[in-house]
């Protein structure tokens, strides 16, 4: 990993991601001037898919959400740089993807520091032909078999002793080789085993209850919970 210094911005980036890494890569306006970018997801925030010489990528700016987000938007109060957002998440992502857990690479992390604030972006590697599972199941139901694979992969994360903090059905992927995948690790954290993991698995059951109750097309019955569960328990 390295790391750049430039007034009131930090950057931290692994060069194996990059032909030749530019500070100009977290910002959109460098992308539409290459006619780089290749999509974007809308959401609580804009998360923008770009293509550089040696790969995809996700550029994600850092948004608060909740009440506090209408005031604040996209600005934290100062804390010790490993602590901020960006490169905490970085970090994590990093020891999960040296573990060979199914999560994207992370690749650069920035903070701008501003008086008692700053601001935060991060660029991972784009996970190819992946679909976020809430999508996929406003289109189609998946087999027992799917389920239980989503099962087992999240047991990984438990066993490596990672507290996914908001742990829900828009933050599981599915790839077209039926791969599952985590993502947004932001606000993530490694714990001693407890029964924070039995919690993230009641919030996880939560997410996909609330999808059904907001989708008149949503292909999820409480038995593929089981099956995912049976999945889960089989990873032990």
């Amino acid at each position: 990993m390295e790391r750049i210094e430039h007034g009131s911005e930090i950057i931290w980036y692994d060069p194996e991601c990059f032909g030749d890494f530019h500070r100009d890569f977290f910002e959109i306006d460098y992308w539409r001037e290459q006619n780089a970018i290749r999509g974007k997801s809308v959401g609580r925030n804009t998360t923008w898919f770009v293509e550089d010489e040696v790969g995809h990528k996700v550029l994600r700016h850092y948004y608060r959400g909740g009440m506090i987000g209408r005031v604040m938007e996209d600005t934290f109060l100062h804390v010790a740089e490993s602590k901020s957002r960006a490169m905490a998440e970085f970090t994590v992502l990093a020891k999960l993807y040296r573990k060979g857990l199914p999560v994207p690479r992370p690749c650069a992390a920035r903070m701008i520091r501003s008086n008692f604030v700053y601001r935060a972006d991060i660029i991972l590697t784009r996970i190819e032909g992946a679909q976020d599972l809430v999508a996929m199941l406003k289109e189609r139901e998946l087999n027992a078999e799917q389920w239980q694979s989503i099962g087992q992969t999240i047991r990984r994360f438990h066993n490596a002793g990672l507290y996914h903090a908001d742990l829900n059905s828009h933050n599981i992927l599915l790839d077209d080789k039926g791969q599952s995948w985590l993502i947004d690790f932001d606000k993530c954290h490694f714990r001693q085993p407890s029964s924070w993991a039995k919690e993230n698995m009641e919030r996880l059951l939560r997410s996909f209850r609330k999808e059904q109750s907001l989708h008149q097309e949503f292909h999820w019955e409480e038995q593929d919970w089981k099956a995912l569960l049976k999945g889960y328990y089989k990873g032990s």
